[in-house]
């Protein structure tokens, strides 16, 4: 009988056929070289591509669960993988992320203390020399100044970790967001203890950008301005899980 992973790590995946292979390849045990016993979720919220066909092939290397979630969205696909976690640690990743070798070790071990959430930063290598220069030191330096200005650090989707406890105690995602669902969640959490910043980097796909890098910018600062600050719960992002 398999034990009871003692983290979780969940993918909400939406046609991202181009991406998940590389994303779970970076998770498999071999790759991760952790001893922590863990699971990886990976929540299929209506893919129409080769998404859910190229993830079977990883059941062999690694302890992966694919579910699905009808309800599309970010919001709603995030709280359904979080749901079905069975780690007493839950750490939230991307379909288009890859992950460094220690990454589940690194955000495990630092939640202890009066941490009770841990976040990363991330970088891209696919766009132009110039952009992923401007975006590498730009999203770090974001996150540090959002922490000044607001109070805490935001609990970023493509890499966070979070006691499954706190998750629960804190309402969890709201699966009717579209967009901004983890910096939604971040307010919550806050109020429940320390979230943690460590700058070390999961790489990402440099899509989110695939418009411009000043335009791409300036959606993240939009869509956070009208959900989080005008209250608007239909806020819309391309491509959501």
């Amino acid at each position: 009988m398999n034990r009871k992973p003692f983290v979780s790590v969940v993918i909400p995946a939406f046609n991202e056929e181009k991406y998940i292979e590389n994303c779970l390849f970076s998770l498999l045990k071999s790759e991760q070289k952790t001893d922590i016993n863990y699971e990886v979720v990976l929540v299929d919220n209506n893919s129409s591509d080769r998404t859910v066909q190229l993830a079977e092939k990883f059941k062999n290397g690694m302890n992966l669960r694919i579910i699905h979630e009808k309800k599309q969205g970010r919001g709603a696909a995030r709280a359904r993988g979080f749901a079905d976690a069975k780690g007493k640690m839950i750490l939230s990743a991307d379909a288009d992320t890859i992950f460094y070798r220690g990454w589940i070790e690194t955000l495990a071990s630092a939640i202890k203390g009066d941490v009770i959430a841990i976040t990363t930063s991330c970088r891209v290598a696919d766009l132009s020399k110039l952009s992923n220069k401007i975006l590498n030191f730009c999203q770090p330096a974001a996150m540090i100044l959002y922490r000044i200005l607001i109070g805490h650090y935001w609990l970023s989707g493509f890499s966070f970790g979070i006691l499954r406890s706190v998750y629960i105690k804190s309402g969890g995602f709201n699966p009717s967001l579209q967009s901004m669902e983890d910096v939604d969640l971040s307010f919550r959490v806050a109020k429940l203890g320390k979230i943690k910043f460590i700058n070390k980097p999961v790489t990402f796909s440099g899509r989110r950008f695939r418009k411009g890098l000043l335009i791409g910018l300036f959606e993240y600062i939009y869509l956070f301005i009208k959900a989080l600050v005008l209250k608007n719960k239909n806020v819309y992002q391309d491509n959501p899980r």
